[in-house]
């Protein structure tokens, strides 16, 4: 048996070091017909993840309550550069957002913890449910409400952009908390929701990430008993933060690996290709120009690591989530750039979707400044947090009448 097979056929007590995430990547792959050519996220890949053990030590608990958030980067630039890129995300909406809010909320409530265990091994697929038809990123407006019974909660509402939404066993609602007349309060919660009960009203046709299905979905009078409440009530946009800032430093490292592997293909390209009597490579403005490219993404790649660290070994607190905030809007923002640089090395055929994959390289990355928050949301957060330093201008600054 070659490593490659050994790796995807590890069982849960073997452990997949971080090396070996790209060996695992490609076995559970494989198992997928044209990945390339999926409208729909293939359960089998998180299927595939949770049977080789990824998932679960992912998770591991001896590294925290977060968990090993150094993993999850390698994760991230393993999917990045060998799947597509709705694969990639749709992975990180499971294991980062949902997972860590199991991990964080469900206590000793066995109804999660076993839904917990199952998402770990696969064997279940969640999905979130938070922005709706009318309040987009501004989640404190939902308006599905959570009313509750003697027995539990009623869920009524609509949701927009529920990813993993076709596929998925369960999502994690945002509601408006009701009274038991029904009347909407100014508190939220987040409860799990089993997806067969709600109604799918639509695959949303997007864009790119097309492996990655979107739908809108309407939760009509859903009764789940009182253990689907995730975390404590009256702070579900709390709640749903702490996850988002999982899947937000997720993305960042996703969009470090792809943009590293635009770049290597564009240098490839470049060593290869001959104009006006030489390589592309010894023309000194477009050496240059992917040398600053790689620069970039080198910062970048840096950048996160050290967060992911940060996010191990101290508190998920209002600075780390403006830090993580910070981030990801640089990844996304620097991903368009450098992703159109990379394409514009290779001239006419990066513009030819069946001669090089830069017109799917050029639809993805659009929605890293829009999934998990926007770049707007992000700048509200890191606005949020900055401080100034009166000490050093008193010091400093003579501003004369």
């Amino acid at each position: 048996m070659n490593r490659k097979e050994s790796a995807v056929t590890a069982g849960p007590t073997d452990v997949i070091e971080p090396d070996e995430l790209g060996a695992v990547v490609e076995g559970v792959l494989a198992r997928v017909p044209d990945p390339f050519a999926l409208r729909r996220f293939p359960r089998e890949v998180l299927t595939g993840l949770g049977e080789a053990g990824v998932l679960r030590r992912r998770w591991d608990p001896a590294a925290g309550p977060a968990g090993d958030m150094e993993y999850a980067v390698a994760m991230g630039d393993a999917l990045s550069t060998r799947a597509p890129a709705g694969i990639a995300i749709g992975v990180s909406l499971h294991t980062e957002t949902v997972l860590s809010l199991l991990h964080r909320f469900a206590g000793a409530n066995e109804y999660l913890v076993k839904l917990r265990e199952d998402a770990l091994d696969g064997r279940k697929v969640g999905a979130i449910a938070a922005s709706e038809p009318t309040g987009g990123s501004d989640l404190s407006a939902v308006t599905t409400l959570a009313r509750p019974t003697s027995s539990g909660w009623v869920i009524s509402g609509a949701k927009k952009y529920v990813s993993l939404g076709a596929v998925a066993d369960f999502a994690v609602v945002l509601c408006r908390l009701a009274t038991a007349d029904g009347s909407p309060t100014d508190r939220h919660a987040t409860v799990v929701v089993p997806l067969d009960r709600a109604v799918r009203v639509r695959e949303h046709d997007k864009l790119g990430t097309h492996a990655l299905d979107t739908v809108a979905v309407e939760f009509r009078e859903v009764e789940v008993g009182a253990e689907a409440l995730l975390g404590r009530r009256g702070l579900g946009v709390l709640n749903l933060n702490y996850g988002l800032s999982f899947e937000r430093l997720a993305i960042a490292a996703q969009v470090a690996g792809g943009c590293a592997a635009a770049i290597a293909l564009a240098v490839e390209h470049a060593e290869r290709r001959v104009q006006f009597g030489k390589r592309l490579r010894d023309h000194q403005y477009l050496s240059f120009r992917l040398a600053e490219l790689s620069a970039e993404v080198e910062v970048l790649r840096c950048a996160v690591n050290d967060i992911a660290r940060q996010v191990m070994t101290r508190p998920l607190d209002r600075e780390l989530i403006s830090r993580i905030a910070a981030v990801k809007l640089c990844a996304a923002r620097a991903g368009e750039r450098v992703i159109s640089e990379a394409m514009q090395t290779f001239g006419g055929p990066g513009y030819l979707t069946n001669e090089t994959p830069f017109g799917q390289f050029w639809n993805d990355i659009r929605v890293s400044r829009i999934g998990a928050g926007t770049d707007e949301m992000m700048l509200a957060i890191i606005s949020d947090t900055l401080r100034g330093a009166p000490e050093m201008y008193d010091r400093l600054i003579r501003i004369t009448q």
